[in-house]
């Protein structure tokens, strides 16, 4: 892929979102599927976490992972993923300050799992 590529699928992603994200609003509220891929220190696709950014209330974004990697438990963000149900593998992200918009609950997830793959690789 050519740099002039690489700068316009940035630009386009950064705005509107990955290209591998879809919208869902099949259980009444705006949810958006798909991968939160995970970075090594040189760039490179290593990993991904299936998972959904879910706005119910249209205000604030509600974050699930699925079974993300043990690693991401010992990152100092880890202790903010909260199981759904026992013996699930779906987990809640709980915010400080919860994201307002797709894309910052996106990039602080896909930040956040990348420092937690390269801190223990």
């Amino acid at each position: 892929m050519g740099a002039m590529s690489r700068t316009i699928t940035m630009f386009f992603e950064n705005r509107v979102g990955p290209f591998d994200w879809y919208e869902d609003e099949s259980a009444g509220f705006k949810a958006f599927k798909g991968r939160f891929l995970i970075y090594d220190r040189a760039g490179k696709i290593k990993d991904f976490v299936l998972g959904q950014i879910a706005f119910r209330n249209q205000r604030t974004a509600e974050v699930y992972l699925y079974d993300p990697p043990l690693y991401v438990g010992k990152h100092r963000h880890g202790r903010c993923m909260q199981l759904l149900t026992p013996g699930g593998k779906w987990f809640r992200l709980h915010f400080e300050k919860p994201a307002s918009t797709f894309g910052d609950a996106y990039t602080f997830v896909e930040h956040m799992l990348t420092e937690a793959f390269n801190l223990t690789h």
